[in-house]
């Protein structure tokens, strides 16, 4: 009976532990871009459903575009790695077919923000570069993961009292190319939703 009782604990401890490594998957909860220009004080969002784009985030004109994401981790209580999930579109510089796309990830301690109304002119300003990644030009939008380093994205949830994060997707290094992600809200031409939002992945 002993011997029963201690093979019993032994499979119960190892299902445990199986389902405590099991990923966990966090679908975007507001996501947003923004542009400059004549549209800085217009709510993309709203005008452009369905489209995120990254492009020349620097500049001021109506090319300078930032993408912000924002995820709920309020019921994620650990994890040891953390992967970014976008659906994106790399679209090739005019002058040069080999250019690669430089995507710089920033946190943000702002998440204070509304999708619907978020413009360039009060949008909030990035804090740390959390992680940076060249992209290759492609045709269709394919899905691009992009590793985080776990302390910092333990840091912004910890300094967020809702366990909310906001990612601030950026081009800080401009060479005529741009990336154009898939949004929460996107749908197909049957208006079926697309169902390829970004998301986090928590291991």
């Amino acid at each position: 009976m002993k011997k029963l009782v201690v093979l019993v604990s032994i499979l119960f401890i190892g299902l445990s532990a199986t389902l405590a490594n099991k990923p966990v998957k966090v679908k975007v909860l507001q996501d947003a871009f923004v542009q400059g220009g004549e549209t800085a004080d217009e709510a993309m969002g709203v005008s452009t459903e369905g489209r995120l784009r990254v492009m020349n985030s620097d500049a001021d004109t109506k090319y300078s575009r930032t993408t912000y994401l924002q995820f709920n981790l309020k019921k994620v209580e650990d994890f040891e790695s953390v992967d970014l999930n976008i659906c994106v579109r790399v679209y090739r510089s005019k002058k040069d077919d080999a250019t690669e796309f430089a995507l710089n990830i920033y946190g943000c301690d702002n998440n204070k923000w509304n999708e619907s109304t978020i413009t360039f002119n009060d949008k909030p300003e990035p804090g740390e570069l959390i992680a940076s990644q060249t992209l290759n030009a492609n045709k269709d939008n394919q899905w691009v993961t992009v590793s985080l380093p776990k302390e910092k994205i333990m840091a912004l949830k910890k300094a967020s009292k809702k366990g909310k994060i906001t990612l601030v997707l950026v081009n800080n290094d401009f060479n005529r190319t741009s990336i154009e992600i898939i949004s929460k809200e996107r749908t197909w031409s049957n208006g079926m939703p697309a169902k390829r939002e970004a998301y986090l992945k928590l291991k």
